[in-house]
C-alpha cells in the first residue's frame, strides 16, 4: 500500500507545474512514487541502496518510473536545474535549507516536515542534533512565501512542517 503524507497529497494540485520534482532523504520512495503517479518527473535521493531498490520495486508494482539516486546527504550538493515540488520529510539537514530554496524554480512548492524539540520528550534518546527548534523552518525560508507552517510552537506537536512556494 502506498503511504502518502497528507501535505503533500493537499498541496500537489493544479496550481502546480507538472515537471520536475525531487524527493530528498526518499528512503522507500512512497512520496517519489505518488508524484510520479501525478505525472512529474521524480528523482528520488537518499543513502541507502536498500531502501532505493525498495522503491525500485513499488514503482514497478505501481508502473511507474523514477529516478533514483543514492548519495551521501550529508555532504551533498543538490542537482542542479529547478524543480517544480521539492518535498523531504523525517531528514534535517540545515545545510540544505539554501539549497532547496535555490534549486526550486519559480511558482514551485517545497513541502518539508520533520522532528522538532519536543520529540525529545517522547524519545529522550532521538538525537537533539536532528530536531528543529521553534520558529527555525520560518526563518530558515524567508526568501519563500510561506502557504502553511507549523513551527513548533505547541508543546503538543513533536513534527513541524513548512509548505512553502518560491516567488515568481
Amino acid at each position: 500500500m502506498l503511504r502518502v503524507d497528507p501535505l503533500l497529497a493537499r498541496y500537489i494540485d493544479t496550481r502546480v507545474d507538472r515537471s520536475r520534482a525531487l524527493d530528498i532523504a526518499a528512503g522507500t520512495c512512497h512520496a517519489s512514487v505518488y508524484l510520479a503517479q501525478q505525472g512529474f518527473q521524480v528523482t528520488a535521493l537518499d543513502c541507502s541502496a536498500a531502501g532505493l531498490a525498495l522503491g525500485r520495486r513499488l514503482a514497478k508494482r505501481e508502473g511507474v518510473a523514477i529516478q533514483l539516486c543514492e548519495l551521501d546527504l550529508d555532504n551533498a550538493v543538490l542537482p542542479k536545474g529547478l524543480w517544480a515540488v521539492i518535498c523531504c520529510f523525517r531528514y534535517l539537514n540545515r545545510r540544505l535549507f539554501v539549497q532547496m530554496a535555490k534549486v526550486l524554480a519559480p511558482g514551485g512548492i517545497l513541502i518539508f516536515k520533520t522532528f522538532n524539540v519536543h520529540h525529545l520528550v517522547k524519545a529522550p534518546s532521538f538525537s537533539p542534533e536532528y530536531v528543529l527548534q521553534p520558529g527555525e523552518l520560518a526563518s530558515a525560508f524567508l526568501m519563500l512565501d510561506t502557504i502553511e507552517l507549523a513551527d513548533g510552537d505547541d508543546p503538543q506537536e513533536n513534527i513541524s512542517w513548512i509548505v512553502a512556494r518560491r516567488p515568481h
